[in-house]
């Protein structure tokens, strides 16, 4: 039940010692508001780098080729390695045929036209499977299919950029609309938004054996994508180092050349920033309890300071009848609600804070800082039960005292 009189007493106590009482809730609210932001920050870079991986599967291998660094086999350095659509397919074959696959080419600066508009974007030629380790997002239509590839049809699914740019205001629908390609005519079957990376809605995909054919000499491959299902990290990392020695040894590439031949595990990738972020949570949670503890201990010490202030008054409301109970609780009560306020207003102030500088911080690699409630509610429920603890320990020592030695305090 509600006793106004009695939280009139704790509010009229808690004001008397403005100064006293600002900073010892300065403290309690300053560990509260440095757990949120610094949660929120932690938040904010997370999603960020997990906003990358949402751009590309994580259960992927991604294997690609350069110039070599290293002399081997009567070969000089710096000479180019490259893929063709027979080592991609026995790449396969050494994965033991991955369910999804893809290959890429991809051309830079490409001249887009449509609709009396024109861009430069990037063309990139792609096999069905790239719809899934891509982690594309179709907007309208239809992706590459295998029979787009087998018969190399002049067909495009376009990213949501060059749709915006290309099309918006004509009063055009993309899919079944033409587009010149590099001077060559595509029906468009489909557009796309890709969520993890703004630079990929610049991209126009074809069907990887159309690039071949209109647009570059031979069967060249600039990347091979392989799933890794639901295969374990330590096998996956064992796939990666075979795939990689396979080409090696196929290309005539120095074993310790690292460049010439790249195979990018996204399975240990995600893992290593999983571990970091877990590190990263780990110490915010830690400086946030540390810095709590010390408003806790704060509060503490303030509160023995009180208590021994109020000792003849304690002995007074013992001698006209007040229950040792009732002045435990009471005592209590201050302390309790003296962290709540001030934990409450450093809850507040923290998510303002978060709030106000998230537009700012927008980035990349940076996306929306939030707040769990629900760690931070547990947070300050901890604080008031370390305030209450803070109050009972003083509390209990002054009840102790016997009525006649506490009014001879002074």
């Amino acid at each position: 039940m509600f006793d106004r009189e009695k939280w009139m007493e704790i509010a009229h106590t808690v004001v008397s010692n403005p100064l006293r009482t600002a900073l010892t809730g300065l403290s309690v609210a300053l560990g509260i508001f440095i757990l949120v932001v610094m949660q929120g920050l932690g938040f904010g870079l997370e999603n960020g780098v997990k906003a990358q991986f949402q751009d590309d599967a994580t259960n992927s291998l991604w294997i690609s080729t350069s110039r070599t660094q290293l002399a081997y086999k009567g070969y000089q350095p710096n000479r180019s390695i490259e893929m063709d659509n027979r080592d991609a397919a026995d790449l396969k074959v050494q994965a033991a045929e991955p369910d999804v696959h893809s290959r890429r080419v991809t051309l830079w600066g490409s001249r887009i036209a449509a609709n009396g508009k024109e861009g430069s974007f990037s063309i990139r030629g792609v096999d069905p499977g790239h719809l899934e380790l891509e982690q594309t997002v179709l907007a309208s239509g239809r992706y590459i299919s295998e029979r787009d590839v087998q018969e190399a049809r002049k067909v495009a699914v376009i990213g949501e950029q060059i749709r915006k740019e290309l099309y918006a205001g004509t009063g055009v629908e993309p899919v079944g609309s033409y587009i010149r390609l590099r001077g060559v005519l595509f029906r468009v079957v489909g557009t796309f938004d890709d969520p993890g990376s703004r630079w990929e809605n610049q991209v126009a995909y074809l069907p990887l054996t159309t690039v071949q054919s209109y647009f570059r000499a031979g069967e060249p491959v600039d990347q091979l994508i392989l799933s890794t299902g639901e295969m374990d990290l330590d096998a996956t990392e064992d796939q990666t180092q075979s795939l990689a020695t396979f080409l090696r040894e196929r290309k005539g590439v120095h074993p310790d050349d690292e460049s010439a031949v790249q195979v990018r595990n996204n399975n240990l990738n995600f893992a290593q920033f999983q571990s970091i972020f877990d590190g990263i949570r780990l110490f915010i949670w830690g400086i946030g309890i540390m810095t709590l503890l010390a408003g806790a201990v704060g509060v503490a010490n303030i509160m023995a300071i009180v208590v021994k202030e109020r000792t003849k008054e304690i002995g007074i409301r013992k001698a006209i009848g007040a229950t040792s109970g009732g002045l435990v609780a009471l005592i209590v009560q201050e302390s309790v609600a003296l962290m709540f306020v001030s934990g409450l207003l450093g809850l507040i102030l923290g998510v303002w804070t978060l709030e106000w500088i998230a537009p700012y911080a927008d980035h990349e690699f940076f996306q929306s800082p939030e707040v769990n409630f629900n760690l931070t509610l547990s947070a300050l429920g901890i604080l008031i039960l370390a305030g209450a603890l803070s109050g009972l320990g003083p509390a209990l020592r002054a009840v102790s005292i016997r009525p006649v030695e506490a009014l001879k305090d002074e």
